[in-house]
């Protein structure tokens, strides 16, 4: 029985998943976990090795409990992105990989977003201009450690590290390259225009390559794969969680909602909002996912049981939630506690609760949180509801665990959501584009088994009236904060 392996690089972990090629059912699964360092205020950095040892051991524990009984196809990456790590000329570590959270380059990210250089960056490569971006970090870099930017001969996310770690190359897929701000959409190549405000040529960078494209490790890799194996490149895990998930017909949406949250929709051509509130990037050369990144998920509501529900399990505080009615009486939750990307795209906005009453009890604030990384993300989807009509979200990621949570996204947004078997649509979707890769399927319509829908979850109009007036609320009050925002 043939299979494909659909590995999944996070924030926190590594999964790798074994999926039958025809069923889509799952084989086999394992995960490795790693930590993220805070050497210094807003520094957020990971080991690469250490995610790299991650990698291989959850391959090859997943191809030993396979072994004998399938046939391995191929594995297929999924990857975190707007990571940047820099190598030396023998492809040694001058820095730790410096990933999405990190916000050092905030105060060069502002004055670039405000610039005409910033605009049009943006407007060719369809990532908005903020910390979190690697155009930023290495802005930051040539300044603060002009030594390291000369001596790096190659600036690589974690992705691509794996790859040449496995086979000795340098290349990156269009959609992780197009993560980067350095990566012109519609051109599919770095972009010259950004290149050149940088200080650097495309040869400090890898090969762009399709999604599509596929390595063969050498008779010798770490992994302990058979000489031959075919690594398909995949994609990054934000467009990866629309195509495993379904959410890549006209009229759909996914949510996601992991550390950190995010909403997406598919089109079929390359988009530059003109007040740069949504990025674009490619899942495909055909493809593009548009939509807006929030760094206030699952994150914000582990804040919450650590402060007000200490030593509970998460159960118990969406019980507590549950006997509160919608709006929680007047209680509102801003959820900029880590700053925010979509849709203000500030690093230093910070959160806070309004309309604090002296009825309000720990279970107000326990609904109020929920609530307010849902409206949250509702602003953002309603930015996107204006480009596409939509009427289904497909939504996952932790938060999918719960049904309290979900039906409540359901009635924010006024949508029918649907969850999928399975929360791991980043290794399902990478899975799914290595299959076609392969040639075993030539149209994704054909492999609806691994996109299966378990539960849906139906808005109910008087909760999503009263949840639409109060975003207007909730909009005007953000904007305010990001006035004050220093």
């Amino acid at each position: 029985m043939p299979y494909i392996i659909g590995c999944d690089i996070g924030t926190t972990n590594v999964k790798c998943v074994a999926f039958d090629s025809v069923s889509g059912d799952i084989l086999a699964s394992h995960s490795e976990s790693y930590e993220m360092y805070h050497p210094k205020p807003d520094w957020s950095e990971q080991d690469p090795d250490e995610i790299y040892d991650a990698a291989c051991k959850t391959i090859k524990a997943v191809v030993k409990t396979c072994k004998g009984r399938h046939k391995l196809l191929g594995i297929s990456f999924s990857a975190a992105m707007h990571g940047v790590l820099a190598l030396d000329k023998d492809g040694k570590q001058l820095t730790q990989l410096i990933i999405w959270a990190d916000n050092r380059s905030s105060d060069i990210a502002l004055k670039l977003r405000t610039s005409s250089v910033g605009k049009k960056i943006y407007f060719n490569n369809g990532t908005p201009v903020h910390a979190m971006t690697p155009v930023c970090k290495l802005l930051w870099l040539r300044q603060n450690e002009p030594q390291i930017y000369k001596r790096t001969n190659r600036f690589v996310g974690i992705k691509e590290y794996i790859i040449y770690r496995l086979t000795g190359k340098f290349v990156i897929d269009y959609s992780v390259a197009s993560a980067t701000g350095m990566f012109n959409i519609r051109e599919l190549q770095w972009d010259a225009y950004t290149l050149k405000k940088l200080g650097l040529t495309a040869d400090k960078l890898s090969t762009a390559v399709s999604p599509y494209h596929i390595e063969k490790t050498p008779a010798k890799n770490d992994a302990g794969l058979p000489e031959g194996t075919d690594l398909i490149m995949g994609a990054s895990d934000g467009c990866l969680a629309n195509l495993g998930s379904g959410a890549v017909q006209t009229g759909s949406m996914a949510v996601t909602i992991g550390t950190s949250a995010a909403v997406r929709i598919c089109f079929s051509k390359p988009y530059s909002d003109p007040l740069m509130q949504t990025f674009c990037y490619v899942l495909d050369e055909h493809t593009f996912i548009i939509g807006g990144p929030s760094n206030n998920g699952a994150v914000i509501f582990e804040w919450l049981r650590n402060t007000f529900f200490p030593k509970e399990e998460f159960d118990t505080v969406f019980e507590e939630a549950t006997k509160i009615d919608p709006g929680s009486d007047g209680l509102l939750f801003y959820p900029y506690l880590l700053g925010e990307r979509a849709p203000l795209w500030s690093s230093t906005v910070r959160g806070g609760f309004t309309g604090l009453d002296i009825q309000h009890t720990r279970a107000h604030f326990a609904r109020a949180v929920m609530e307010g990384i849902l409206l949250n993300l509702f602003g953002i989807g309603k930015i996107l509801m204006e480009m596409q009509k939509v009427d289904t979200i497909y939504a996952n990621g932790g938060f999918a665990r719960s049904p309290i949570w979900v039906q409540m996204l359901a009635d924010v947004f006024g949508k029918t959501v649907k969850l999928n078997d399975t929360v791991e649509t980043g290794a399902v979707g990478a899975a799914m584009m290595g299959l076609k890769a392969l040639g075993i399927y030539e149209h994704y319509s054909e492999m609806k088994a691994f996109t299966t829908v378990g539960q849906e979850f139906d808005p109910v109009s008087k909760v999503h009236k009263s949840y639409d007036a109060l975003s207007d609320r909730f909009v005007k009050g953000a904007r305010l904060m990001l006035a004050h925002a220093v």
